[in-house]
């Protein structure tokens, strides 16, 4: 049994029946994570208090987060004790809609903690933004369905896995699904799943994508996280078997990406819920990228000051040396201008309430996506002028590396998907079918 509740098989002992269907077997684990009852829940936030600035919560808990990085990597997974300091600082809060206990502050906030915390540690600050990030898409879904996650207990959270891999099948009052859904991050933390589904309409209106929302302890979840970088997010598979998932737990992708959800309606005094989701969704996880390429451009230029190349010369004094290192800082600190840019503009946009023109929607996603690509040029260029210390796995560069590496594959970043909605828009085309 997991300190989360969840059952955990050993590789020996283990059931084999996914390998026909899925391939390689991998550990299983029944979720079954705790809960707080309703009045635990709201003893707990009555007794709370909010610290005064959330980033200098946040700024405290780095070298903590720093110390337990080995741990965490070891583990695969974020240590419990860091989501309680998450809790305990209220920063998984900051976006939660004030009505279900959550402080209902900028998204701005939110996306500054994750910079911060990703200089103690990459993986856990990709878990509090999935964590985090996730109580905006709860907060855009009908009443019923926030009611169903935060009435009994307001300190709720959910992983998720995103991507529409399968259909689900339109049932009396709902939908069923079934399949395997990856990469879901800080699932062993979590109480509830979102997953991205296909569902039939039955009004003839196609399959639409919705985000589906599903109580952790129907899930299992498949311990196959064995991975390149980000390895302590504990990024595992989710199986659903036949789950029955209530048509008003769920919101559609259009909606969301519109601006247009039912959750608007529930929080009117909250800008949130009405933004379209391509404006702030890049200036999430994609903020762990820019703290991790910071984090190596200092690395290497504090060790070139003093370190000697085979014995003999200082490294320092070497223009080469002094070359490759100002051009990767250029490339490493313009992308860093041009997040903060455009993430200063579209949250000014977002708090204000006025209407999202959808260029700059797409604007936003093309120039992160650029960004975080200028961010691996950066950073390969240090790794390179690192030289053959690399190749340890015990080399901080390395681990850097690795995280920037694993997040340049994440959607979100995409070049293709980053740069031909802007370009179908510059050419007078219409969005391609599916583009989101």
């Amino acid at each position: 049994m997991s300190r989360t509740g969840a059952r955990v098989r050993s590789m020996e002992t283990m059931s084999y029946d996914c390998v026909e269907m899925f391939g390689a077997p991998s550990v299983r684990l029944r979720a079954s994570p705790p809960r707080l009852t309703a009045g635990m829940a709201r003893r707990t936030i009555c007794h709370m208090t909010p610290p005064i600035d959330f980033l200098e919560a946040a700024r405290a808990l780095v070298p903590t987060l720093a110390a337990r990085e080995p741990a965490t990597m070891a583990a695969r997974q974020v240590p419990p004790e860091t989501i309680a300091d998450f809790h305990r600082t209220g920063i998984l809060r900051i976006v939660q809609p004030r009505r279900f206990g959550g402080y209902q502050a900028s998204f701005g906030v939110f996306s500054s903690i994750v910079e911060i915390l990703a200089d103690g540690c990459a993986s856990s600050a990709w878990v509090y933004a999935v964590l985090g990030e996730h109580q905006w898409i709860i907060a855009c879904m009908p009443e019923q369905a926030q009611r169903d996650v935060w009435d009994g207990d307001p300190l709720a959270l959910a992983s998720s896995s995103l991507a529409p891999r399968e259909t689900a099948r339109a049932v009396t009052g709902g939908w069923r699904l079934s399949g395997r859904f990856p990469f879901s991050s800080g699932c062993l933390h979590s109480q509830w799943a979102i997953i991205g589904a296909r569902c039939e309409d039955t009004s003839g209106g196609g399959q639409p994508t919705r985000y589906l929302l599903v109580p952790m302890q129907e899930i299992e979840i498949i311990d196959d996280w064995e991975v390149l970088g980000l390895r302590g997010t504990g990024s595992m598979s989710l199986l659903l078997n036949d789950i029955f998932v209530p048509a008003h737990r769920s919101v559609l992708l259009r909606d969301l990406f519109e601006g247009s959800t039912p959750g608007a309606l529930v929080h009117p005094d909250y800008p949130l819920p009405a933004v379209p989701r391509g404006l702030l969704a890049p200036f999430s996880l994609p903020c762990v990228a820019f703290t991790v390429a910071r984090r190596a451009l200092d690395l290497v230029a504090n060790s070139l000051r003093t370190r000697i190349s085979r014995g003999t010369r200082v490294m320092s004094e070497s223009e080469v040396v002094q070359q490759q290192l100002g051009e990767a800082a250029a490339e490493i600190e313009t992308a860093i201008l041009v997040m903060n840019a455009r993430r200063d503009a579209a949250l000014a946009l977002a708090d204000s309430g006025a209407p999202v023109p959808p260029e700059l929607v797409l604007r936003n996603r093309r120039d992160i996506a650029f960004a975080v690509w200028q961010l691996r040029r950066g950073v390969e260029r240090l790794v390179e002028l690192a030289g053959a210390r690399t190749v340890y796995d015990t080399d901080q560069l390395q681990s850097l590396w690795r995280d920037l590496t694993t997040i340049c594959t994440h959607t979100v970043v995409s070049r293709h998907l980053g740069m031909v909605p802007y370009g179908r828009m510059l050419l007078g085309l219409p969005p391609a079918s599916g583009e989101a």
